[in-house]
């Protein structure tokens, strides 16, 4: 499951606005806002969504920096 305490790094490394990532998670800017701020916690549903999202995109990223020779 993600860490919160991680998570506006792991959504900037995958190169994604608040805006974005919460469009792509059904929630408004201001609850991931909340959520990286630890001022609020996701319910479990938009957790394990969180946590698929960020988890495709972030494999993406590594895929494109790997070099294939």
């Amino acid at each position: 499951m993600i860490n919160l305490k991680k998570l506006k790094k792991m959504r900037e490394r995958a190169g994604l606005t608040r805006t974005e990532l919460a469009a792509k998670v059904g929630v408004s800017s201001k609850s991931i806002f909340c959520w990286e701020n630890g001022t609020h916690v996701p319910h479990p549903k938009r957790a394990k969504k969180l946590n698929r999202v960020l988890s495709q995109l972030l494999r993406r990223n590594e895929k494109k920096e790997i070099p294939t020779d």
